[in-house]
């Protein structure tokens, strides 16, 4: 007969414990679910979410100079929408300038963009950077990505703001509310400017967030629409949805130059949207994250870089 070998809770190996432990957790198993009804996790944990971002990130650091101006340029001419829903529902409900109507399809640009799944300068502030920041991606591909990204989203903005300003599109009283909108962004003082856009760079990073907690497409789109129609509600500055405005005016007034544009707003923008993004979205997130920095999440990436590599590399990371 075989020997019975009892052993003790302190003898038992870790597993065994976290075993024992993932039972007793109702987000963890249900094995210890009451007899009527069931607790079940219907959202992901921060570390799930992290690992989608991580996904996400590695595959637009991966991504060739052609897919991402192509994308990219989609994407600043999707904004135009933004642009024009803005002016219509505006003019249409006799505001003086977008409010609660005028905004309301301010988001369908970002729509488009998050559901199509286009490359979006303020969407890459969020999830290449946590890749970044783990020191398994390098700045300087970061920088490539930023770079490329932006380019063809600038492209694609002047492209449509030239559209709606030479062929006819709006009709007068449109055009008209379409030039006050664009009058009004292009006479907004240089750090007034900077400062919105460091709330709205904050707030499309912590939607990017959001729609990678979501399990759904409904769920992606009411996270989309609610807080991009608070970026338009709260008259804040978006690096492409904003340029779009002030191009669309230096295009139809020629008291406004276009390329004095670049400097005057879109940097200020730009910088804003970005600090906002980076700082209040994606390093905040990243040190709540640091306690697991030794999760199995990252073995998929390989070794993290050396400080060599981590500035200047651009070649893909030999993952494990």
């Amino acid at each position: 007969m075989a020997r019975e070998t009892n052993i003790s809770r302190d003898d038992r190996p870790e597993d065994a414990d976290e075993a024992e432990k993932a039972r007793k957790d109702p987000e963890e198993s249900l094995d210890n679910a009451p007899s009527e009804g069931a607790t079940i996790r219907d959202f992901f944990s921060f570390e799930e979410i992290f690992a989608r971002v991580l996904s996400v990130a590695d595959h637009e650091l991966d991504a060739t100079n052609r897919y991402l101006f192509w994308s990219g340029l989609g994407a600043g001419a999707a904004l135009g929408l933004t642009f024009l829903a803005r002016v219509v529902f505006t003019e249409t409900a006799h505001e003086a300038e977008p409010g609660l109507l005028g905004n309301l399809l301010y988001p369908v640009g970002f729509l488009i963009i998050v559901l199509g799944r286009y490359q979006l300068f303020t969407e890459n502030t969020l999830t290449p950077v946590v890749l970044v920041l783990t020191k398994l991606a390098s700045v300087a591909n970061l920088l490539r990505l930023w770079l490329v990204v932006l380019v063809a989203n600038m492209v694609g903005a002047v492209g449509v703001a030239a559209i709606l300003a030479y062929f006819d599109v709006l009709d007068a009283p449109r055009l008209e509310k379409a030039v006050e909108m664009g009058r009004h962004a292009y006479e907004t003082a240089w750090f007034k400017i900077f400062s919105k856009a460091i709330i709205a760079g904050w707030i499309v990073a912590a939607m990017v967030w959001l729609v990678h907690s979501a399990r759904d497409t409904v769920s992606r789109v009411l996270f989309v629409w609610l807080l991009m129609y608070f970026v338009g509600v709260g008259g804040l500055f978006h690096i492409i949805t904003s340029s779009v405005e002030v191009f669309f005016l230096a295009f139809r007034e020629s008291d406004v130059d276009l390329l004095p544009l670049f400097p005057n707003f879109v940097l200020p923008v730009l910088i804003g949207n970005t600090i906002g993004g980076v700082t209040f979205v994606a390093v905040l997130n990243y040190a709540l994250f640091a306690e697991h920095k030794d999760s199995r999440l990252f073995e998929r990436y390989g070794e993290k870089l050396d400080w060599r590599d981590w500035l200047f590399g651009i070649e893909k990371r030999h993952r494990r």
